[in-house]
């Protein structure tokens, strides 16, 4: 399944923008996207609020550890967590 992330942009310390993300963004199947929020964007000085999808990136280049890195799970707690 194609999945995109959401991303808000933040102002850093420094003036550079800084992507950060907040969601995922998943095609339907009769046209248009299903958004998943982990996080509410911010709005900026102008009290607008934007985000931009892109592609998802690996999991592994996210940051996060891959299949091989997980520790197993115990007997009955095997399901998988939907965030």
């Amino acid at each position: 399944m194609t999945r995109y992330d959401l991303l808000s942009p933040r102002q850093s310390k420094d003036g550079k923008t800084r992507w950060l993300k907040v969601g995922a963004a998943f095609p339907r199947d009769k046209g248009g996207f299903s958004l998943v929020f982990d996080a509410l964007p911010l709005p900026d000085k102008e009290n607008r609020v934007q985000l931009l999808m892109s592609e998802a990136k690996p999991r592994e280049d996210a940051g996060y550890p891959g299949p091989a890195d997980r520790p197993a799970m115990p007997a009955g707690l095997d399901d998988e967590i939907p965030f």
